[in-house]
């Protein structure tokens, strides 16, 4: 009997595990924009995307109707993983405005408040 109630504490365990785990990554995934250093970047936007992501090519035809197709870069995950990692770039579609300076705020998606100012 013992046994029984030791494996099902692990269930239950194993459990909230993945809950925490799964709520900390949605979190995360519709966190706000974030301020960084856009080391190596010129002054611009900059769209993150990667091959197996539905919702980038609706965001990319946005940035195009918005900015034009010369209006921003794309970086492509698997064309440019360095620039993600030295980013922190951890989720696609991902959008980010450098300015001249080096500074740069990086928005999951694009939203309107992305463009706004640039």
């Amino acid at each position: 009997m013992d046994e029984i109630w030791g494996r099902l504490g692990l269930v239950v365990l194993a459990l909230m595990v993945a809950g925490t785990v799964t709520l900390v990554l949605r979190s995360r995934a519709k966190g706000g924009p974030r301020n960084l250093t856009a080391t190596g970047l010129n002054q611009g936007v900059y769209l993150f995307t990667s091959d197996e992501c539905p919702d980038c090519k609706q965001v990319k035809g946005l940035l195009d109707d918005d900015l034009g197709p010369d209006g921003y870069k794309e970086l492509n995950w698997e064309q440019e993983p360095a620039i993600f990692g030295e980013l922190g770039v951890d989720g696609v579609p991902a959008t980010m405005i450098v300015e001249a300076d080096g500074s740069g705020v990086l928005w999951p998606g694009l939203p309107d408040e992305a463009l706004t100012d640039h």
